[in-house]
């Protein structure tokens, strides 16, 4: 695997790491507005595929139906029951179509993963739109074999929690249960607290799942190579290595993140408690803004956590021994990159 970089060893014509990783990688993701903009658009238009066939259902049943305000809260007994027969066919195809819906937003996941890295790793500037779509397309099928992979980490990591390996270790050779039954236990705090434990162990592995394949994605990027399997090992050892720097970056991206939500859950409930039969069309607008809002946070700090892993990669592992087709290049935005050969004005084509 690729060696280590030693401090020591930087070039001084690279910019030296910022101090805090996570707070210039959101003040530089903030400031490329139109990528976070179209990043956001692809999977906005998902979800309005998702949404307005319910939409439309359900402005269809209700004016037609019953009083206003009558279901402001919550849909009763009743209107389930007497919509059951129309609902039965519209759950089916949002079952199917939600499927489909999922996959495209893993493969647009991939795409825009490609993007961000291309618009972090070029030494261009202007035409960040364009240099993100070429960097989507350039990077997609690699990214798609991460995918792959990660989903395959997940499948595992689903079995060893909630499957077979759980039932033996934790709930026969820890808790002593004659068999993996819950209604063993003695207490339903027991059960409870068993139950959270599991949760919590499936969250982090979860998020060490997410982070591999953001650094795996990174370096595929940064090195220019095409093996996910070889990178992956690489990403690996990389963990194992530098947790602290790989990870912390990371995790003080995602409080933020989780802070910032929080905060949206907070006006949404707020606003929410707020409306009645009698309210105007204000706080509605409002619980909108609130969720785009909650959506574009997100897809900011997706794009930088991609830059939090350029920059912890290029900080901690060697370059190939091959030329760097990042370090010195020129080329249009968005285009493919030329290396500098000899004075800064030799290009060698």
């Amino acid at each position: 695997m690729s060696g280590w970089r030693d401090p020591r060893d930087q070039d001084p014509s690279e910019p030296e790491l910022p101090r805090w990783i996570f707070l210039h990688s959101l003040r530089v993701t903030i400031g490329r507005t139109p990528v976070w903009l179209s990043a956001a658009s692809l999977i906005g238009v998902l979800a309005l595929a998702q949404a307005l066939p319910w939409f439309a259902y359900y402005d269809s049943v209700m004016s037609a139906s019953f009083e206003r305000g009558a279901l402001l809260r919550e849909l009763s007994e009743t209107f389930r029951f007497d919509t059951r027969d129309e609902r039965a066919p519209l759950e089916a195809s949002t079952r199917a179509l939600g499927a489909v819906l999922a996959l495209l937003a893993m493969l647009i996941g991939a795409f825009s993963a490609g993007g961000w890295l291309q618009v972090f790793l070029e030494h261009t500037q202007g035409e960040s739109v364009r240099r993100f779509f070429y960097g989507g397309a350039r990077f997609f099928f690699r990214f798609v074999r991460v995918l792959l992979f990660t989903l395959f980490w997940l499948c595992v990591l689903g079995w060893l929690v909630y499957g077979r390996p759980w039932e033996w270790l934790v709930l026969e050779n820890v808790c002593g249960l004659a068999k993996p039954d819950l209604e063993l236990f003695e207490s339903e705090g027991s059960v409870r607290t068993v139950g959270l434990v599991q949760d919590g162990v499936y969250a982090l592995g979860f998020g060490c799942v997410m982070v591999w394949g953001d650094y795996t994605r990174t370096r595929l990027a940064v090195h220019g190579t095409r093996s996910a399997v070889w990178a992956g090992l690489c990403t690996i050892a990389l963990l194992v290595v530098h947790p602290i720097r790989s990870l912390r970056p990371l995790l003080l991206l995602s409080l933020v993140e989780l802070g910032v939500l929080a905060i949206g859950w907070f006006l949404a409930g707020l606003i929410g408690r707020s409306i009645d039969a009698d309210s105007s069309l204000w706080p509605v607008l409002g619980l909108v803004a609130v969720g785009l809002g909650a959506h574009l946070w997100r897809s900011i700090t997706r794009g930088a956590r991609y830059s939090a892993c350029v920059l912890t990669t290029r900080d901690v592992v060697r370059p190939l021994a091959r030329p760097d087709p990042w370090k010195r290049s020129v080329g249009g935005p968005g285009g493919p990159r030329y290396p500098i050969d000899g004075d800064e004005y030799g290009v060698a084509l």
